[in-house]
C-alpha cells in the first residue's frame, strides 16, 4: 500500500491517513491488516525522519540568527 517513493512530507502523510482509515474500517484480512500497518509504519518512519530534519534545521538557524544578533556574526 505505502510507496516507497514518497517525495514530500504531505504526501506521506495523506497516504498514511488513509491507511488508518483504511484499518479504521475494520472489514480487512489479517494479511492485509498486517501489510497495511507495516506500510503504515514505514510511512510514519519517514515523517518522523523529515520533522527531525526540520527541527535541526530550524535549531541551526535560530543560533546564527541569535549570534547575528548579537553581534558576532554581522557581514
Amino acid at each position: 500500500m505505502a510507496k516507497k517513493t514518497q517525495k514530500n512530507f504531505e504526501g506521506a502523510l495523506l497516504e498514511l491517513e488513509n491507511i488508518v482509515a483504511h484499518l479504521e474500517q475494520g472489514d480487512v484480512s489479517l494479511e492485509e491488516s498486517i501489510k497495511s500497518y507495516k506500510a503504515g509504519m514505514d510511512l510514519a518512519t519517514y515523517c518522523l525522519e523529515i520533522l527531525k530534519k526540520a527541527e535541526q534545521e530550524i535549531y541551526i538557524y535560530e543560533e546564527e540568527s541569535y549570534k547575528k544578533a548579537d553581534g558576532e556574526d554581522w557581514e
